[in-house]
């Protein structure tokens, strides 16, 4: 079966048992009603006509409601998992989706405005690459999906990280544990502050503040023991001074208790959820390389990441407790608060060094999990061949992976032999398009993910696009200054000898037309002595194309065409050897009725 028949039949499995859970819950809902009035009547009955039993018939009474609250507590759960689990495989092709919340889409990222390439081809933009491919429940998990698919690597990583797709690519199992997991508590952990908070400088706290805490506390208790059960007057006057120097104790280490600590509160849930997410990673046995790495860094000398977040999981839900009326009245008998607040420092001190490299592991996984999921939904598309000899990119039916299933696919050919393709070609027919579908498909590949081509291969590449520049009145900057930036930043990869795969959408037509030539033959002619660059340039101009006709034996032409007829404009979008012979910038501007006429002959009325 395909991945649409898979997430169909899970989407029914699922459906099937949430409307049973739900049933359950209904009919298991009514009978605690009538349980509840039957069990007033029993007890009523028993305490007129067997009093000896009354306490019998309670204690019965009250554990068949306790049995009743855990399964009623465990079916709703269940009820949570299983709806969840029907929205997850909702849409039989893109099934492994988010509910969109806070912290968990492309908008939500750090987005790097000068980045060579992720905002030139739809990698980072809303609606783009990213928030196809994301699955994370962690912002961290978030970031590093963004990083595989927006930072270059040598194809020996590449390798790697195909290794762990093809592992993880028919895990459904796992992921949709990971999913359900992830959202039992808070739509995105807050890992980004949970490190921030473990940074934080230590508080100094000598040893014997909290071994003075204790040892007060304890003389308190048992003060306060004595005093309510005995009755001589020296023990309530023992009880009192008890109380007295646990005060002036407490006074005392004022400045000890302003510890960091105190705002890890703030992510006790998301410490929850976390500790679910690294139990369930910990239990797994992978074979790939990377992945082993990510469940080594669970563990050491100490202990394992489980062990230690379970530690502080009990230690902060008690640290909350103390909003409790009981622990309220009693808790500043024994210095509850202080001493918690000093027992979560500890562990601080103890764990904070380890914890960038739990969540760093957990967030590793996130990432190369979403793109497993992504290459799951996509059985048609191919991982990329990787060759180590370079500059090389070679695309059979490429086409762009955020399109539809109509979307039309080109070739593609660059290499040592002809390192420049110039295309040309009439206005909307494709060419900005096959730049970013270029671009794109080269960030699926850094992620290790398969791509939307019949066949790939390449070398290892950096990839440089001016694509979506624009003028900027904030920066006071032109289109062209904007451009130029992205040339010297091409200049700059190209010159230190990191090879490069260049992507140009309107080459330098923020300028005049001899300018627009000059510059582009300049640049075209520096790649062309160079053993390290690939471009892929597109362009208006016919001066530009016809001086890459003269230079065909180094540099490919090719357009994209229309055809206009009664009136409708038409594209097929398939790229053609040759430079373009005509535009349609005359008819478009005819078609937004602009009085448009031909040289020499005067406008019509």
């Amino acid at each position: 079966m395909g991945p649409a028949e898979i997430c169909a039949e899970r989407l029914n499995s699922r459906y099937t048992e949430y409307k049973h859970l739900k049933r359950k819950h209904r009919l298991l809902g009514n009978a605690r009603l009538a349980g509840a009035a039957v069990g007033l009547a029993v007890l009523w009955s028993v305490e007129t006509y067997l009093p000896g039993l009354t306490w019998y018939a309670a204690a019965l009474l009250l554990g068949g409601f306790i049995y009743s609250s855990v399964r009623f507590s465990r079916i709703e759960s269940a009820i949570f998992d299983t709806g969840n689990a029907v929205v997850l495989y909702a849409d039989p092709v893109y099934g492994f989706r988010r509910n969109e919340g806070p912290g968990q889409t492309a908008k939500d990222l750090p987005v790097e405005a000068d980045h060579p390439f992720s905002l030139d081809v739809d990698v980072v933009q809303p609606d783009g690459l990213f928030d196809r491919v994301n699955t994370a429940a962690t912002r961290t998990g978030m970031q590093e999906l963004a990083k595989l698919l927006s930072e270059p690597v040598e194809t020996a990583v590449i390798r790697d990280r195909q290794a762990v797709v093809k592992e993880l690519k028919s895990q459904l199992d796992l992921r949709e544990d990971f999913y359900l997991t992830g959202l039992r508590k808070v739509r995105c952990i807050r890992t980004d502050g949970m490190l921030g908070w473990a940074s934080k400088k230590a508080a100094p706290v000598p040893r014997w503040v909290p071994a003075g805490c204790l040892a007060l506390s304890s003389v308190t208790l048992a003060a306060a023991v004595a005093a309510a059960l005995g009755t001589s007057p020296l023990l309530a006057g023992g009880f009192g001074a008890a109380l007295l120097a646990e005060y002036l104790f407490w006074r005392g280490i004022s400045a000890h208790r302003k510890v960091p600590s105190l705002e890890a509160e703030r992510f006790h849930v998301d410490f929850a959820e976390l500790l679910a997410l690294v139990r369930l990673l910990e239990k797994q046995d992978f074979e790939a390389p990377l992945l082993r790495q990510v469940t080594q860094a669970l563990q050491s000398d100490s202990g394992s990441a489980t062990q230690a977040l379970q530690r502080f999981r009990r230690v902060i839900a008690m640290y909350e407790a103390r909003r409790n009326h009981f622990v309220g009245i009693f808790g500043p008998l024994i210095l509850y608060e202080t001493q918690l607040a000093l027992a979560v420092e500890r562990w601080r001190a103890e764990w904070s060094a380890q914890l960038p490299r739990w969540i760093k592991a957990l967030a590793m996984f996130e990432a190369y999990s979403s793109v497993a999921c992504y290459a799951f939904e996509h059985p048609m598309h191919t991982f990329p061949e990787l060759v180590d000899e370079g500059p090389t990119f070679r695309a059979e039916n490429l086409a762009h992976p955020l399109l539809g299933e109509n979307a039309v696919s080109n070739s593609v050919t660059l290499d040592r032999e002809r390192p420049i393709l110039v295309i040309s070609g009439a206005n909307m027919a494709g060419k900005s398009t096959l730049l970013r579908s270029i671009g794109i498909n080269l960030a699926l590949a850094y992620a290790g993910a398969p791509v939307r081509s019949k066949s790939m291969s390449m070398s290892s590449l950096a990839v440089v696009a001016s694509i979506r520049v624009t003028d900027s009145l904030k920066a006071g900057e032109s289109r062209f200054a904007a451009e130029l930036k992205r040339i010297r930043l091409m200049l700059d990869r190209i010159r230190s000898g990191i090879p490069t795969l260049v992507l140009i959408d309107e080459l330098f037509g923020g300028t005049n037309s001899y300018d627009r030539y000059t510059g582009a033959v300049s640049l075209a002619e520096y790649i062309l002595c160079l053993d390290s660059a690939l471009a892929v340039l597109s362009t208006h101009d016919r001066n530009i194309t016809r001086w890459a006709e003269r230079n065909s034996a180094r540099i490919a032409n090719a357009h994209f065409a229309d055809v206009f007829s009664e009136g409708d404009m038409k594209f097929d979008y398939k790229l053609r050897e040759g430079p373009a012979t005509k535009g349609n910038a005359l008819e478009l501007m005819r078609l937004a009725g602009l009085p448009i006429r031909e040289q020499g002959v005067p406008p019509t009325t």
